[in-house]
């Protein structure tokens, strides 16, 4: 056996040259450690996979408390990363409106998952999202905890990137266009990010959606007719703001009391049901401090500042709570760009398969999509070690 692998090491040498031979020997190391890492994280975030063999074989990652400063002052967030010493690449993850909080297990479990799988990951947790609201200040303040968490020194600055699902994805793509962090932003992952919060609050307010050239009607999530009600009438006074949140989280609801303000008179529309296109006109009257806020919530607005060489976009294609046609949006701006990947699924269910009825067979196929779609993360997340082959270059053999 020995005899033969030095026949083709030999070869090997005969055929590429000690450089070639590096070169390959670093590719394939690459990938089958991308893959690995890949494999990782998919079978620890699912809780129905077998993922308890891993416990014992990948080091337990440490959880730390990471503190940095927001336009809201200083705040924290849980820091999963793993035990060795680094440098690791780092990801932070915008979470989004998470109805069940932060104590969820899932929680805890997405960051223990990416720290398995090599990333030293920061779970940021957005005040105003707690509060079922999008403010445009979170995307400055994701930036600034990205920002400080490269500042580590067993971070790898030129590996990392940013993670978000839902919301959290819209602002994550917003976040990575920040100019002081956008050239050091190594990938940025969106799950069933929303485009811009102009067709966003049309579908919201029509109960439609746009699909294959098809405007169809569109049972609105609750938890996102909650988001959007608490964000088009962040800019109301608080009690009025209140008046109207209670009065029309139903869209046919009725509103009884004092006269509203203008302010108030000019979103109290689109909180009611409408068509598409009357939505649209109630949007070009709203009052010109909220068409601002709309637009600073609408990463299409930032795509141009977006300088991270890879951009990844997932969606679930029967998504009720973002369409997927706002992913749809996003691909189409982005086409031409070279570093841009997109990918639909069929069972996920806004990121969860049990919520659907599919065989096993269909949820396997998804999920091998789903790893295939996310392993371009791991790729350059993996730092290919010095080994025998590696060596070669200085003469090592």
């Amino acid at each position: 056996m020995r005899v033969l692998l030095v026949g083709i090491l030999a070869a090997l040498l005969s055929r590429y040259g000690i450089t070639g031979l590096r070169t390959w020997a670093t590719r394939v190391a690459t990938t089958a450690g991308a893959a690995a890492k890949t494999a990782v994280l998919l079978l620890k975030v699912y809780p129905m996979l077998p993922s308890r063999p891993l416990d014992w074989v990948t080091p337990r990652p440490r959880v730390e408390r990471f503190r940095y400063p927001t336009s809201r002052g200083p705040a924290e967030g849980d820091l999963y990363r793993p035990s060795g010493s680094g440098p690791h690449p780092a990801v932070v993850v915008c979470l989004g409106v998470v109805p069940f909080g932060v104590d969820h297990p899932q929680v805890p479990r997405l960051g223990e998952a990416l720290a398995r799988s090599g990333f030293a990951a920061l779970l940021y947790w957005s005040p105003a999202m707690r509060d079922f609201r999008l403010d445009p200040v979170d995307v400055a303040d994701i930036a600034s905890a990205y920002d400080h968490l490269l500042g580590r020194p067993d971070i790898a600055p030129a590996r990392s990137g940013l993670l978000g699902t839902c919301v959290g994805g819209a602002f994550a793509l917003m976040a990575a266009a920040d100019s002081r962090i956008r050239d050091r932003v190594a990938f940025v992952c969106a799950y069933a990010p929303y485009a811009s919060m102009w067709t966003l609050a049309r579908d919201i307010a029509s109960a439609t959606r746009q699909r294959d050239g098809v405007r169809e009607p569109w049972a609105v999530d609750p938890l996102t007719r909650k988001v959007y009600l608490h964000s088009v009438t962040a800019l109301l006074q608080p009690d009025e703001a209140a008046r109207l949140r209670a009065a029309f989280a139903d869209p046919h609801g009725r509103l009884f009391g004092p006269t509203l303000s203008e302010e108030g008179q000019a979103v109290r529309p689109l909180l009611t049901s409408l068509g598409a296109d009357e939505a649209a006109a109630a949007l070009r009257g709203l009052p010109s401090a909220l068409e601002e806020r709309l637009t600073a919530l609408s990463p299409l607005h930032y795509l141009t500042e977006l300088h991270a060489p890879l951009i990844v976009l997932l969606h679930d294609r029967d998504d009720a709570v973002v369409p997927v046609g706002e992913s749809r949006s996003l691909r189409d701006a982005l086409a031409g760009r070279s570093g841009v990947r997109y990918t639909e699924f069929t069972v996920f269910r806004h990121m969860d398969p049990s919520k659907g009825k599919s065989s096993a067979i269909a949820l396997g196929r998804e999920l091998l999509r789903f790893g295939c779609a996310i392993y371009p993360l791991f790729r350059p997340a993996v730092a290919a070690r010095p080994g025998p082959l590696t060596g070669l270059a200085h003469g090592a053999l």
